[in-house]
């Protein structure tokens, strides 16, 4: 959905697709493939806005019966005969398109290690994407769509804007129900996004009836690909590509996802390392109150890497206000610490209020009205002009709770 920005060197890789198919691998192999992606940290306006438009239902698509099940689904892409010789199953049957082996020559030529940091990364999100898929009755090949599309990073953002592991734009989350405002990006959801792409797939696969085409669609939109397509009738993926027709980014996106397919569905027999971790299972804890992640990984013993990471649609290491009704996403083993913290009455949690500038407010007189350091302030704020304050601007302040005196 980001369109194709996401793949390592997919700009680079896109403008080369022609040449692939005339040069060796070994020769594209050697192409520059730095990631043009950018994997933000916090971001720092803050505020409220009014809650999203309801989600679409999701649309309905006929369960596919796989040829085997490469996986397990709540761990991912291990099967028990990594290393052996012997058929390579999915759910549907792989064209013979030589692009598809050129990109898997290229990718394990040049990109040993981008695959292998893929494929760990993956280890967070198997077991959620994987539930997802069966619960939908989708190809369960579509784990992989994410390592095309953000190398697994739930923090990267795509030159035009696309966010999250699956890469959405803005416009295509929104219908979906997906929160995107001063306090979260939910596209960086994992959990949410996940949910909302596959609902997307799906949907496009209601619409094209193929799912070479569901996936080309969502790469470059289904109105683009759906005017490819009435101009082009009776045309596959694969024929309107040999045609030409696509947009270069969609012509490369559908061989470059089944080419990462094949590798991360067998990824003993690409020389990649497989390991004994099972995928975490994870835990949704609803809070009432904003919290702090720095103070809440302080009470817990929770690492706050574990924390950021697992809420990377926060925009702030701040939970949202409980008007949210925003659920603390944990792996299941820190559950029972988290939650006993968040019960502790004397925690110190921060709430905050939302101060609108009026004519005359200084930041000290804003600072001594709600009994709070400037310097508390201006931290959580790092975008505002102490000197100039803007009438109508809202400066979010902190609030440590009264403790209480029992």
């Amino acid at each position: 959905m980001g369109m194709g920005w996401n793949i390592p060197g997919r700009k680079a890789l896109t403008s080369l697709c022609l040449a692939l198919i005339m040069a060796s691998a070994s020769a594209w192999a050697g192409a520059e493939l730095a990631p043009p992606y950018r994997v933000l940290a916090y971001p720092v306006d803050l505020g409220v806005s009014a809650p999203p438009a309801p989600a679409p239902a999701p649309a309905q698509v006929p369960a596919l019966t796989p040829a085997s099940e490469p996986a397990s689904v709540e761990h991912g892409p291990l099967t028990p005969v990594q290393g052996h010789i012997g058929a390579e199953l999915y759910s549907f049957t792989f064209p013979d398109e030589d692009v598809i082996d050129r990109f898997v020559a290229g990718l394990r030529a040049g990109r040993g290690d981008w695959l292998q940091a893929v494929f760990d990364r993956s280890l967070r999100y198997r077991a959620i994407i994987a539930r997802a898929i069966a619960e939908r009755g989708l190809p369960p090949e579509l784990r992989y769509l994410p390592a095309v599309e953000s190398g697994f990073q739930a923090r990267a953002t795509s030159p035009k804007g696309a966010a999250g592991l699956w890469q959405l734009m803005r416009n295509t989350a929104s219908p979906y129900g997906l929160r995107m405002d001063q306090w979260v990006d939910e596209r960086r959801d994992f959990w949410k996004a996940t949910e909302a792409s596959l609902d997307k797939l799906a949907e496009n696969y209601r619409i094209f009836g193929d799912w070479y085409m569901a996936l080309a669609a969502y790469n470059c939109g289904v109105g683009k690909l759906s005017a490819i397509a009435r101009k082009y009738p009776g045309n596959d993926y694969w024929a309107l590509r040999r045609k030409g027709v696509l947009p270069r980014e969609t012509s490369a996106f559908v061989p470059q996802f089944l080419a990462v397919t094949r590798i991360l569905s067998y990824p003993g027999r690409y020389g990649l390392e497989v390991g004994w971790d099972a995928a975490p299972v994870w835990s949704r804890i609803p809070l009432d109150r904003c919290v702090d992640l720095r103070i809440l990984s302080e009470k817990s013993g929770v690492p706050l890497e574990v924390l950021t990471t697992g809420n990377a649609e926060l925009n702030f290491p701040m939970t949202p206000p409980a008007s949210y009704k925003y659920a603390l996403k944990v792996p299941r083993e820190y559950s029972e610490p988290v939650e006993r913290a968040l019960a502790e009455s004397t925690m110190p949690l921060l709430d905050f209020r939302v101060h609108l500038v009026t004519e005359g407010d200084t930041l000290s007189g804003i600072a001594r009205k709600y009994r709070v350091a400037v310097e508390v302030i201006q931290e959580f704020n790092p975008r505002l002009a102490p000197r100039v304050l803007r009438i109508g601007a809202k400066v979010l302040v902190p609030i440590a709770p009264v403790r209480s005196s029992g």
